[in-house]
């Protein structure tokens, strides 16, 4: 039987015991990713109106939205599926004249889910029509992406499993056990699916768009045991 002082000696000889050292060791990295075909377009309709003072632009821009939410409405989109999801006013500051206030700007965005892609030169033809002043791009999403994600990741351990076996095969080893695999920043995102509105074809005044593949990208970062030849 071991007294206290005894047994805490014991723990103190154990914490302090060197570990078993660890074997020689291969990190490699590998990317993959997956495309998608959209599934919808996400806009941001701004607008934007300037007066000389605050309610001035607040109540100009305000008849604006209405203009543009009313012409949507009468083209199919329901009240529920236009959001507004900025509105607001500040000075327009000139910095290089004693921070002088020249006016005022009033803003506000709608955003809008678009399901038929097919109709999204035709939406961005009406909502200037009724007054708005900046679509600056159109986003797809897909409702694929964590299916996308996995089918990814598995292209992407695949490419550092056959990195990691040819730099054992040039070490005159062999490739053992995986002992650590990550993902690198994060779990893997979206990416591509902007398109600026600047580059857009003009038929007939309405944009003519391809849409635009969603790309899901991931990194993965693993960690294998080298077996030495012998």
């Amino acid at each position: 039987m071991l007294f206290p002082a005894t047994a805490s000696l014991a723990a103190l000889l154990l914490a302090q015991a060197p570990s078993p050292k660890a074997g020689p060791e291969i990190l490699t990295a590998g990317s993959g990713e997956a495309t998608l075909p959209p599934q919808r377009a996400v806009l941001h309709i701004g607008m934007t109106s300037r007066a000389s003072n605050a309610a001035e632009a607040s109540s100009r821009n305000a008849k604006i939205l209405r203009s543009v939410l009313d012409t949507l409405g009468r083209a199919g989109f329901p009240r529920e599926s236009l959001k507004t999801v900025d509105f607001g006013v500040g000075p327009v500051i000139d910095y290089e004249h004693a921070n002088r206030v020249t006016g005022y700007d009033a803003t506000a965005t709608i955003r809008l889910v678009v399901r038929d892609l097919t109709q999204i030169g035709r939406v961005i033809d009406l909502a200037l029509t009724a007054g708005a002043t900046d679509i600056p791009d159109v986003e797809f999403e897909s409702d694929s992406v964590a299916i996308g994600r996995r089918r990814a990741l598995g292209e992407a351990l695949t490419k550092a499993r056959n990195d990691a076996d040819a730099l054992a095969t040039a070490a005159g080893g062999s490739l053992g056990r995986l002992l650590d695999v990550s993902t690198v920043g994060g779990f893997g995102f979206a990416s591509g699916t902007r398109l600026s509105l600047a580059g857009v074809v003009v038929q007939n005044r309405a944009p003519v768009f391809t849409p635009r593949d969603v790309v899901v990208q991931v990194t993965v970062q693993a960690r294998w045991e080298f077996l030495p030849g012998h």
